[in-house]
């Protein structure tokens, strides 16, 4: 080995060496930011939780106080009811109580107008009479008759007038009494009215106070289960750079590199897409997306310069048409670290990369695997 070719292998031990360093020292730092926000997210989620445990107890006194409204104008609905129905029959008896006084009314003025009739043309009769007595002495028994007879007929006259005025009176009373009795129900209606008017602002008032803390609820619910879902991902994350099994890092890989997603996975498509396409600005940086060793690292027929990485427990990730390759078969990488540099793809017309994801040689879409950009 020429003194050139051993110094750029050192050149290159040195920049492996010192990335490795700096890949260990952003792990590690990575791995106290994350314990240190879950701590962080602890304490929020069990504040949260005792918020929501009080929200939950007002919500369930405010029910109970909702429903003992509830019962409250159920009870004095029904006493308005009742109320309403004596009110009704009141109305109903004055209203025959008027009829009767209009009927009786009628009758006392017919009879009345029949009396002035009738005096009208017996008093002259009976004028005469009272003179006659005086002379005619023949006829004196018979004109008392007819006196005695006009007497008799006018107290009955007199009798019927009294019995009708008397009818009236005890109408007209009664209609005066079921009028105060109207007057009472009226007042009584209003006051149980404005019972239930009361009891109908305090429902709204609650009504309106178990919305707004089930709209609070609803909202702390959802701050909840966002914060439980990013503990969830940063236990994900934790994991990663904690555990190096790849089966556990499904869904959380970081991506090879920064482009636009051009192929998708499709193994019904003709010919078959195993695996994704991405769309990279030139001399991008390819990164490995998990620990692993390189198994591979050569030209592979209609993918150009390919490295393959063995991550174990059976995976495999394929990343073709590079440039340029950093690696050597049988190196171990880090999880980040860059392998190459993109290369042109024809698919494309452009640079990129095809990145490839296997399970026991058997093609699994990269998708499911790779964080959301």
């Amino acid at each position: 080995m020429s003194a050139k070719q051993y110094l750029k292998l050192l050149v290159f031990s040195i920049i492996c060496l010192f990335i490795f360093k700096i890949n260990t020292q952003v792990a590690h730092a990575s791995l106290k930011k994350i314990q240190s926000e879950l701590k962080s997210y602890k304490i929020q989620i069990k504040n949260k939780k005792s918020f929501l445990k009080k929200l939950s107890s007002k919500e369930k006194k405010i029910i109970r106080q909702l429903t003992k409204i509830d019962n409250e104008i159920v009870k004095i609905t029904q006493k308005l009811q009742k109320e309403e129905e004596k009110f009704s029959l009141i109305k109903r008896k004055e209203a025959s109580f008027l009829k009767n006084y209009q009927i009786t009314s009628k009758k006392k003025e017919k009879l009345k107008k029949d009396l002035k009739n009738i005096l009208d043309r017996i008093w002259p009769i009976y004028l005469q009479n009272k003179t006659l007595n005086i002379f005619d002495t023949k006829n004196e028994e018979r004109w008392q008759l007819k006196i005695k007879l006009m007497n008799i007929l006018l107290n009955k006259v007199s009798k019927i007038y009294k019995e009708f005025s008397l009818e009236c009176q005890k109408i007209s009373s009664q209609l005066i009494e079921l009028q105060k009795l109207i007057e009472e129900r009226k007042k009584q209606l209003k006051k149980i009215n404005l019972v239930k008017d009361s009891l109908l602002e305090k429902k709204l008032f609650f009504l309106k106070k178990i919305q707004e803390t089930r709209l609070v609820k609803l909202k702390e619910e959802e701050n909840l289960q966002q914060i439980l879902h990013t503990v969830e991902s940063l236990n994900y994350k934790l994991l990663i750079l904690t555990n190096r099994k790849f089966s556990k890092a499904k869904g959380h890989l970081p991506w090879p590199a920064k482009g636009k997603l051009k192929v998708k996975f499709n193994l019904k498509k003709h010919p078959p897409c195993r695996g994704i396409g991405l769309k990279l600005p030139k001399n991008s940086l390819i990164k490995a997306i998990f620990w692993g060793k390189v198994v591979h690292n050569d030209v592979l027929r209609g993918f150009g310069e390919v490295i393959i990485l063995s991550h174990g427990q059976g995976y495999y990730s394929l990343y073709a048409f590079l440039s340029k390759s950093f690696v050597k078969i049988g190196q171990n990488v880090e999880k980040g670290e860059v392998i190459g540099l993109c290369g042109y793809y024809p698919k494309l017309k452009n640079y990129g990369l095809y990145f490839e994801l296997r399970f026991k040689q058997k093609p699994v879409n990269p998708i499911f695997w790779l964080s959301k950009f």
